[in-house]
């Protein structure tokens, strides 16, 4: 009938409904398969058919959030002390040389700048003469009538003047040199002998407010000297020869050195001849290096200096961190020398580190009292194993679970 149908009908209906409700729960139960067989993937088991109680997958759940917390870049960050020591020292190496470049800069900004100057060069001489009398001190005028034989040596007056064009930093020098050479007489480029003699070192010309520069020096030139060497080496040597002594003033602008004067005289004759040779009026052009203040100084000069106070600061920093680490062993150097110490009955400890051939179930343990329950129960030794300067593992191994406590220096310090 009619109503039956509809009864029927009902019931399908309501029948439904349960069935989804069936459908869900397999589902749901699926997904708690499916979560639980990747949390222990995660873990870096392969683990499908394993059964575990509800305190280790506690123990997996927390290790996977603390692994998590270690993938983040700016989590739980730490250096190790050889790391920290090795940053300072570039740190410091670094900013020292960046700072010292930036000052040296700063104060060696220069602009080039193009310079006249007039210049004058000349020289007054007297002979003084050999002589038994020893009243006869005195030099007298050059005669041509004096002999070479009588001459004992010139009293030179050397007098040198410039005057600049406008204010400048010119830095001029002089010198004079003797040059006693004897050369071949029928070919001058042949020299036979050369020795030079510096009469006057070297000997800075300053500038007065009036930008002009007055040098006046007196001195001795010892004739007789060259003139003996010269005969002496004729005799012993009877070639055809001649020799000349040759006054030179020189000055020295920068790099540029050349001769404002010179006066020469003929040696081994008989008569004493002088022949002078000195610069008048002459026009010179020097290229100057003016020290320039810029703000781009100023600027290179405040990065330098602060480039220089933080590498002694990091210094200082440095210092204190190697000092106290000489003082008293790191906190985590006292925990792991105490767990060695209080549990080596019960520790082995693993050189090289440790390895397992077989793919295990690995827990790692809170802490270490954790590690010495499980040790209790399955009844094992503890393996320990140093991973570096700053990191140890401790294991109890089982069949198919490997219980791991990890001790870290970055750890220890953030307590």
């Amino acid at each position: 009938t009619e109503e039956n149908k509809k009864e029927e009908n009902h019931e399908e209906k309501k029948e439904e409904p349960v069935e989804e409700v069936l459908e869900e729960k397999k589902e749901e139960v699926k997904e708690d398969k499916v979560n639980m067989q990747t949390l222990l993937r995660d873990s870096g088991e392969d683990t499908d058919t394993q059964l575990f109680n509800t305190r280790e997958m506690a123990i997996i759940k927390e290790n996977l959030k603390d692994e998590k917390k270690e993938k983040t870049i700016f989590n739980n960050i730490y250096f190790g002390y050889q790391f920290r020591v090795g940053l300072l020292m570039i740190i410091i190496i670094l900013c020292f040389s960046f700072g010292f470049f930036f000052i040296f800069n700063s104060l060696n900004t220069t602009r080039k700048e193009n310079v006249q100057y007039i210049e004058n060069a000349s020289a007054s001489y007297k002979v003084c003469v050999n002589s038994d009398d020893p009243y006869l001190t005195n030099c007298i005028d050059y005669d041509d009538q004096l002999t070479l034989s009588n001459a004992k040596s010139l009293k030179v007056d050397f007098n040198y003047l410039a005057k600049l064009q406008k204010a400048s930093e010119l830095n001029l020098v002089y010198h004079i040199t003797a040059i006693n050479r004897i050369y071949d007489k029928f070919d001058s480029s042949k020299i036979l002998y050369e020795n030079k003699d510096k009469i006057i070192t070297d000997t800075p010309i300053e500038f007065d407010k009036d930008l002009v520069a007055d040098v006046e020096k007196e001195f001795t030139l010892d004739v007789k000297k060259y003139n003996d060497f010269v005969k002496d080496y004729q005799e012993k040597y009877p070639f055809t020869s001649e020799a000349t002594l040759e006054l030179v003033a020189y000055v020295t602008e920068g790099t540029n050195t050349y001769e404002v004067g010179t006066m020469n005289i003929p040696l081994g004759q008989e008569e004493l001849t002088i022949y002078t040779n000195f610069i008048k009026q002459e026009v010179k052009e020097a290229t100057v290096s003016l020290k320039d203040w810029t703000n781009k100084s100023t600027w290179y000069i405040i990065l330098g200096s602060i480039l220089i106070i933080l590498s002694l600061f990091a210094l200082v920093y440095l210092t204190k961190l190697v000092l106290g680490t000489l003082e008293k062993k790191s906190k985590y150097e006292k925990t792991l020398s105490n767990l060695l110490t209080t549990y080596d009955r019960i520790i082995v400890e693993a050189r090289g580190g440790y390895e397992s051939n077989i793919v295990k179930q690995v827990i790692k343990v809170p802490n270490f009292e954790e590690l010495l329950d499980a040790r209790e129960l399955l009844n094992k030794p503890i393996i320990f194993s140093r991973v570096n300067n700053i990191k140890s593992e401790f294991i109890v191994e089982d069949e198919d679970k490997l219980y791991k406590f990890v001790l870290k220096e970055a750890d220890i310090e953030k307590e």
